[in-house]
């Protein structure tokens, strides 16, 4: 079947964006972000909402980093999107395998 997505700026598929940060502690945050793009070669755009502990984070900090997850962890990725720091603080430290 044939659908017409009609005119956007988004580029199809989007990679899913790994976007790490650090806590009030210390300790490693990371989400994972699928709508995310390069605006320029030092210009990165990220649509993230508010409630997420990552953006708590990146407005306190004012730093992360970014990463683009690949197949080989796409159950990494998977976890790190379904899990959330605002209800697992801890959860870049969890053995994934054992709590997903």
């Amino acid at each position: 079947m044939r659908k017409n997505i009609n005119v956007t700026e988004a580029i199809f598929p989007m990679p899913v964006l790994m976007i790490a940060t650090y806590n009030e502690d210390g300790s490693v945050d990371v989400m994972n972000a699928a709508w995310g793009t390069m605006q320029a070669r030092d210009h990165v755009v990220l649509s993230l909402t508010e409630t997420h502990k990552t953006v708590k984070n990146m407005k306190e900090r004012k730093a992360f980093t970014v990463s683009i997850a690949d197949a080989s962890h796409v159950i990494e990725a998977d976890y790190f999107g379904v899990v959330s720091a605002n209800n697992t603080p801890n959860k870049f430290e969890k053995k994934w395998f054992n709590c997903y």
